[in-house]
């Protein structure tokens, strides 16, 4: 037996059945009593009336994969669209005029993936601007007029993977810039001409980075990258670097690729790369560099490819070690990409081609020998030897026979990376 309660209504023709708008109708269907060897089961079905969520595509926009896709680019548009679908994945509003990203703006689009607002005029994003996304993976911020790092704003983004902020006028990177999206793969940061400062701090918590632009941002220094633990690929192009010290990479165990192409660097000091165990790639192409200090690539036992090419090569006995390293370690792909600048006589000539018979070597001259120093036992105490050319590589033998060189440690003592003991 089956039976109908709701709302009073009129009697309805034969063959149809309805209910006022908003009314409930609950249907029971029983079987036979449980003592008369049936089951029981009550059903009940509910009709309610309310605006459906938004899926049609709003006015400015284009949208597929049934609204899925939506695409807003160079409409001119001041604010982002109030309509937005709830099941957008993807939302494109690149090329407009938006200069404020404000609170909850995106709140209801909880399957939104990727979402682009590059090359507009955004100069604040307010604290709360990204609620309500959990399931955004890609932000793109680049191309627009922000100032600063908006770090409060990345709140709630748990599956952040790619962050892009290239190309923003950003004067400084702040301590904990980034410790709210520890999610992060890739970070674009990329042409801040105006950047001036960067914490020492500035990369605190980013554990899963594995990619990092800091390229073109006019940097005279390589900032601290110590916590990036992860990080797998690093651009450093088009700054203006000059110098690059020994610990300038601690702690990037990781890395496999890192590009230094168009950095005005002059000189690398020994051990430089003594951190980067992983490398697998170098390029040192359009830079100042004359000569490299001996066994520079030693430690990196995954190197595969370095590029040499574009610079100022002086082919003295200074790079005679790399020309043997060129042909022994990675002839294919190395042997022709550098070439000597001077002297004349080898000028255009490549580097891996070159052999001893090319060079007049002299023995190496010590300059300024180590002299008698009377400390305390359990003082510290320095020895210097200096030699006439930043190539030569000093070594120490201890009184009991054994050899100390540059990493080498034995109770309490140690190598400097200039050779001091």
């Amino acid at each position: 037996m089956a039976r109908a309660r709701g709302s009073p209504c009129p009697p309805l023709p034969p063959g149809r059945m309805s209910w006022p708008h908003g009314a409930l109708l609950f249907l029971w269907l029983f079987s036979p009593p449980l003592g008369a060897g049936g089951g029981g089961v009550a059903v009940t079905a509910a009709a309610g009336g309310g605006s459906p969520p938004a899926t049609s595509c709003p006015a400015a926009c284009s949208c597929s994969n049934q609204a899925s896709r939506v695409i807003c680019t160079r409409r001119e548009l001041a604010e982002v669209p109030a309509s937005i679908p709830v099941n957008t994945r993807y939302l494109n509003l690149q090329e407009n005029s938006i200069q404020v990203i404000r609170t909850d703006t995106f709140k209801h689009l909880r399957h939104l993936e990727i979402l682009q607002l590059s090359k507009n005029l955004v100069r604040k994003i307010e604290v709360g601007a990204f609620n309500g996304l959990p399931s955004l993976n890609t932000l793109e911020l680049f191309d627009n007029r922000l100032t600063t790092v908006p770090t409060q704003a990345f709140e709630y983004l748990s599956k952040l993977r790619e962050l892009w902020l290239r190309n923003n006028p950003i004067e400084s990177i702040p301590s904990y810039a980034f410790n709210r999206v520890p999610s992060l793969r890739r970070l674009d940061l990329g042409e801040l001409k105006r950047l001036e400062y960067i914490s020492e701090a500035a990369f605190e918590g980013l554990v899963n980075l594995r990619y990092l632009n800091l390229g073109m941002c006019n940097l005279k220094d390589i900032p601290n990258l110590t916590a990036l633990v992860r990080l797998e690929e690093l651009e450093l192009s088009g700054n203006r670097l000059d110098l690059i010290r020994p610990g300038s990479f601690q702690g990037l165990t990781s890395l496999r690729k890192l590009w230094l192409m168009h950095a005005q660097v002059a000189t690398i000091e020994r051990n430089a790369f003594d951190d980067l165990k992983s490398l697998e790639e170098l390029n040192l192409s359009h830079n100042n560099l004359m000569s490299l200090p001996h066994d520079l690539f030693t430690p990196l036992h995954r190197l595969e490819r370095v590029h040499l090419n574009h610079n100022p090569w002086h082919c003295n006995c200074d790079v005679l070690w790399l020309s043997w390293w060129l042909k022994e370690t990675v002839p294919s792909n190395t042997t022709c990409c550098a070439r000597c600048h001077a002297p004349a006589g080898l000028k255009g000539r490549y580097i891996g081609e070159l052999d001893q018979s090319h060079f007049t070597c002299y023995a190496p001259v010590i300059v300024e020998p180590p002299t008698d120093l009377n400390v305390t036992e359990g003082m510290a105490a320095e020895l210097k030897c200096r030699t006439g050319t930043s190539m030569t590589s000093v070594n120490w033998l201890t009184p009991n026979g054994t050899l100390m060189t540059h990493g080498s440690y034995r109770v309490r003592i140690s190598v400097l990376h200039d050779g001091t003991l």
